[in-house]
């Protein structure tokens, strides 16, 4: 009973390296991979907002450039997101 446990936690173990090794190496040529979701760049726009309605423009403009980045490697659905972000920009004066 004990061989055939310690085979499947082997098993489990290798698999479990291996797809940790491969994630790691697709965020290392992706940075912005893991924050390529919606929920997540809807909130930084809304902390670029915050931070321009408080007069904090270095927090507005820094924040707006990451959003530009980040969804300008993913898919049409976050075009959305990189177009309010480079508006953000627009407003305070500076180039996306």
């Amino acid at each position: 009973m004990a061989l055939p446990l310690a085979a499947i936690v082997l098993i489990l173990t290798v698999a479990g390296a291996l797809w940790i090794t491969r994630f790691a190496s697709e965020v290392r040529r992706d940075p912005g991979l893991v924050y390529r979701d919606p929920g997540t760049l809807d909130r930084l726009l809304k902390r670029g907002h915050d931070a321009e309605a408080a007069g904090d423009r270095g927090t507005a403009i820094t924040t707006y450039r990451f959003v530009v980045a980040v969804g300008a490697g993913g898919d049409s659905t976050l075009a959305r997101f990189v177009a309010a972000a480079r508006a953000g920009l627009a407003r305070l004066g500076e180039r996306p």
